[in-house]
């Protein structure tokens, strides 16, 4: 795995300065603890993903003219929500409580 050069990129898990990134999707990570919870979630994505009736949603919202209307509906179906939830703990992971 390649070094990282830039002093502003952080760890995608643990916020601190990463040596790596991710083979799949680029993103920096520090150590082989935050590289495995970041695999976990990946997956947990990935697994979302294999839903049809999901894809055929996201297809919707992204061919719709009026998509904040349809963003709308489609936050209320609970599939879509939970890949939302899933998406945001990506890019946004909660801290983590060491106290």
């Amino acid at each position: 795995m390649a070094s990282l050069n830039c002093s502003t990129a952080v760890c995608v898990i643990c916020l601190e300065k990463p040596k790596y990134r991710c083979p799949a999707c680029r993103v920096p990570y520090c150590s082989l603890t935050c590289f495995r919870e970041h695999k976990g979630e990946s997956a947990a994505l990935r697994s979302l993903l294999l839903s049809p009736h999901l894809r055929q949603l996201m297809v919707n919202l992204d061919q719709a003219d009026d998509k904040a209307k349809l963003m709308r509906a489609c936050m209320q179906e609970p599939l879509f929500l939970e890949f939302a939830d899933c998406c945001l703990r990506i890019v946004e992971p909660s801290p983590k409580e060491d106290s």
